[in-house]
This record gives structure tokens, C-alpha cells and sequence, in this order.
């Protein structure tokens, strides 16, 4: 009789993690897929923030030393790239592309400069990935859809002498994209994968 008891509370328990499962998968996973940001340069939380910052660099004023109060501190920002003069040279005249005085004057000028002339280029993103969908196509490997959203932009600061000389900033304001991937086999698609790799080695 006891047996009998625990065999009920067993199937009881199943039947319980049964339906737990279904109301999950029809109410979309209840925020269950997965979900990642990537950001860079936590200085700025909005694209906004950076055009703003980047208006407030004043070529031929601005010191180097001025930066990092208006958020572009070439030492403690993370993912700062810093060119030579040689880097700058190729990062205007790639492969002699462009003919050295057909650049701005004041790169001319900076590119003159050599040793004194050098550049920091900040990377500012902000980009978050959602897996959206079916919760049950999704962890079974059948579809998985996705949306990627958010900003990025590019401020490269052209420094002679301690000082600002140039700036350019480029960027995508609004960044919105939609994956989906299907796999017909679910969980067994790699193993097809694999299967039909390796036939086709041996024949």
C-alpha cells in the first residue's frame, strides 16, 4: 500500500513538471531564451551622449589633458586603439590610395610632425542580442530567431604636440537586426552534418 502511495506521488510529480513545462512554452519561455550584451567604452550610454561629447572637442584648443573630463580619456577608456604617425599615415593614405596633398591640412600638417603627431581612435558600442520565438523550437535546436539592437560609432582624435588638431567620427545611431536560423533535424543536424562530412571523405 505504501508502494502504492509513492508510485502515485512519483506520477503526480511528472505529471506536475508536465504541465509546468507546457504553460513555460506557451507563455514564450517567460523570458527563459537566452539573452547577451556587448559593450565597449561604458563612458557613453547613448549615441546622443557621444555626438555630444565629440561637439565639445575643439580642434587647435582642445588638449589632450582636457579628454578625459569630456569622456574620451585615452587611458582609462577601455578599447582605445593609439597610432603612431605611421598609423596615421595609413589609416588616411591606405596603399597610397590618396596622394599625400590631397589630405586635410592640418593631417598634412600633423603627418609633418612625426614623432609629434599621433591619433586615439574610441570605439563606443552598445549592442544587446535577444533570442526571441518559440521557446521549444528554440531549445531543441529546431529555429532560433534573434534580434540584435542598439549603437556604434568611431571618434578618431588627431593629437600635434599634446593638443587636437583633427577629429572625424563616424557611427550607425540605430543599429536593429533579425536572425533566424532553422535546422529541419533539430538536435540531430549536426550529427547529419557530421555523417554526410565523413561519407564524402571515404567516396
Amino acid at each position: 500500500m505504501v508502494e502504492g502511495n509513492g508510485g502515485a506521488r512519483r506520477y503526480a510529480r511528472v505529471v506536475a513538471s508536465l504541465l509546468v513545462t507546457l504553460v513555460l512554452v506557451g507563455c514564450g519561455g517567460l523570458g527563459l531564451l537566452p539573452r547577451k550584451a556587448d559593450i565597449k567604452n561604458t563612458n557613453f550610454r547613448s549615441y546622443a551622449a557621444v555626438q555630444a561629447a565629440y561637439q565639445t572637442v575643439s580642434p587647435g584648443s582642445t588638449r589632450v589633458s582636457d579628454l578625459d573630463q569630456i569622456g574620451f580619456d585615452a587611458v582609462q577608456s577601455p578599447n582605445v586603439e593609439v597610432l603612431s604617425y605611421l598609423g596615421v599615415i595609413e589609416r588616411f593614405m591606405p596603399r597610397d590610395s590618396i596622394k599625400f596633398d590631397q589630405l586635410d591640412p592640418l593631417v598634412q600638417s600633423c603627418i609633418a610632425a612625426r614623432e609629434g603627431c599621433s591619433a586615439y581612435i574610441f570605439k563606443p558600442e552598445r549592442i544587446h542580442e535577444e533570442r526571441t520565438g518559440n521557446w521549444f523550437l528554440d531549445i531543441f535546436g529546431f529555429e532560433r530567431e534573434s534580434i540584435s539592437y542598439g549603437w556604434s560609432a568611431e571618434v578618431m582624435l588627431l593629437v600635434q604636440n599634446g593638443r587636437v588638431v583633427y577629429k572625424v567620427m563616424d557611427g550607425k545611431p540605430r543599429i536593429n537586426n533579425y536572425h533566424d536560423s532553422v535546422q529541419p533535424l533539430g538536435p540531430f543536424q549536426d550529427l547529419s552534418n557530421t555523417v554526410v562530412a565523413t561519407a564524402s571523405r571515404m567516396y
